[in-house]
């Protein structure tokens, strides 16, 4: 079976190299030889990290300002494992902090970039819509020591929804904005397999006229993935291949690292304007 398998992700990647040859030229790829992005690098490092680790390091949460309904201004301090504040920071596509913020029932998703304002720490205003948990997931490089995840869970102020069930989407084509898209995945949704790499495709389309559309590059990438499970302790965050995306498709490489059912926030940019297009999954 696994032969059966490398044969067909064999075909499967000359069937999409000799497609991306007949087009157009790839979107954002300014690699030249030896490439550094692309499916090949991909497959030669092996999978992309699911639930990277804090490395001993921490976030405090403080100082939280209500400003009116459900928006709120934080103050987050990154400390280092002896507990000091961390004063080296790296950017990490284009920004020195990435925070992610999902509800507990998944159905809140926010991307954003809080300010530094030195001293290790970072100030970021957020807009919760409703009460109850959020998850803060912030991703930073310190001390040039590499990829680094927090995930903490705050409470919001107010009445929280009830939660529901998360069901898999009956649709995989969605439109936000201008744009439809439409999710496709290899080696197919009844074939997502846990530990095993899958190919995510966001297919692309003008939602009115059918014909193509150009997205903008979003935070230094063709962009984002933010993947979620049903219980927030699944996390990957993944970006674009640049060399196996082309005008009309955007393409991530990801790894699901345990059986169940998945969130996914598909992030773009068009006119300055940030598209999120959620979906959700079944891993077996």
């Amino acid at each position: 079976m696994h032969k059966r398998a490398s044969s067909m992700m064999i075909c499967f990647l000359c069937a999409v190299i000799l497609l991306l040859g007949c087009s157009a030229p790839p979107m954002y790829n300014k690699d030249y030889e030896p490439p550094s992005k692309g499916l090949l690098p991909y497959l030669q490092k092996g999978s992309m990290a699911a639930n990277p680790s804090d490395q001993s390091y921490s976030v405090l949460v403080y100082d939280v300002e209500e400003k009116g309904t459900g928006e709120q201004v934080m103050l987050l301090q990154v400390l280092n494992p002896s507990g000091e504040r961390v004063m080296d920071f790296s950017e990490d596509m284009t920004k020195l902090m990435h925070l992610i913020v999902v509800s507990r029932d998944l159905q809140f998703f926010s991307h954003v970039h809080p300010d530094y304002e030195g001293e290790g720490t970072f100030r970021t205003e957020l807009d919760l819509s409703y009460g109850g948990d959020f998850l803060l997931a912030a991703e930073f490089i310190p001390d040039r020591k590499g990829i680094t995840v927090h995930k903490q869970w705050v409470r919001g102020e107010g009445v929280p929804p009830s939660i529901l069930d998360l069901a898999v989407s009956e649709s995989y084509v969605e439109t936000v904005g201008q744009v439809e898209f439409e999710l496709s995945v290899y080696p197919g949704f009844k074939e997502l397999r846990s530990g095993e790499m899958a190919m995510l495709v966001f297919s692309y389309r003008d939602a009115d006229t059918g014909g193509p559309i150009e997205l903008e590059p979003y935070l230094g990438t063709g962009g984002h993935c933010v993947i979620l499970d049903e219980t927030a302790q699944q996390y990957v965050h993944v970006h674009a291949v640049e060399g196996m995306s082309s005008s009309g498709s955007v393409m991530f490489h990801a790894e699901f690292p345990a059986a169940g059912t998945y969130k996914l926030w598909g992030q773009f940019q068009l006119k300055g304007e940030v598209l999120v297009v959620p979906f959700v999954i079944e891993v077996r």
